[in-house]
């Protein structure tokens, strides 16, 4: 992954990336990822956007890093 701190490009190597990103639900990404045979786990507002919650959204991302 590339990325900047302060400045200087860094190259990451990584092998998970976790976006978390904006308050609407885009799902458009899911089901061809799974598809492809990546493991996608929906949180917060993907998850369910009736009633965006903070707290539930920080602690499913928790669950999911624990499981990584």
């Amino acid at each position: 992954m590339h990325i900047r701190v302060d400045g200087t490009p860094k190259l990451l190597a990584v092998d998970t990336v976790v976006v978390c990103a904006g308050q609407e639900p885009l799902r458009e990404l899911h089901e061809p990822l799974r598809n492809a045979g990546v493991a996608v786990t929906l949180i917060g507002g993907a998850d369910v956007a009736a009633e965006l919650d903070a707290r539930r959204a920080i602690a499913q991302g928790t669950e999911v890093a624990l499981r990584l």
